[in-house]
């Protein structure tokens, strides 16, 4: 299991992915390393079967999701700026933000934030594209933990009613 997850799937290393292309090639990978597919062979073929499914699910779980896909990118490319405890040095004015963020939902605002936090998922998601479109390992690394901390953030806002 030396593959990167794209080339386990066949797909060029990228940002950009076609989630039902993604889906079909999951489903191929899946349908001749499926543990029930060598139920009837040797314990050893059982544990590289269930290893190799396993590899696969994780794979896909990574590359479907946008942030998980961005990260795997940074770790692939610049690991030291994916490592853990790796510093992010992320603007002012976001920092600003979310303080305001927080001081509009303590006034009871939380309509307008959460119109706000939408707005600013959208834009974040775009500027993570963008820089990982770029290879600007650096800009990704930015552009990813705001990405993380606004869906956070946006998880974290009680729905509308």
């Amino acid at each position: 299991m030396k593959q990167n997850y794209f080339e386990l799937f066949q797909l060029p290393i990228g940002f950009v992915i076609d989630l039902a292309d993604l889906t079909a090639r999951h489903r191929a990978v899946i349908d001749k390393v499926h543990p029930d597919r060598f139920a009837a062979k040797s314990a050893v073929e059982q544990r590289v079967a269930m290893q190799w499914a396993s590899f696969a699910n994780q794979a896909f779980d990574t590359l479907k999701s946008p942030a998980s896909r961005a990260q795997y990118l940074l770790q692939l490319h610049a690991p030291q700026l994916a490592a853990d405890g790796a510093r992010v040095p992320l603007p002012p004015q976001f920092l600003m933000q979310q303080m305001e963020w927080r001081e509009a939902l303590e006034d009871g605002n939380s309509d307008a934030v959460r119109d706000e936090v939408n707005a600013a998922q959208t834009s974040a998601q775009a500027d993570l594209a963008a820089a990982c479109a770029a290879q600007d390992w650096a800009n990704v690394q930015v552009a990813l933990a705001q990405v993380q901390f606004i869906e956070n953030f946006a998880g974290q806002l009680e729905p509308r009613v």
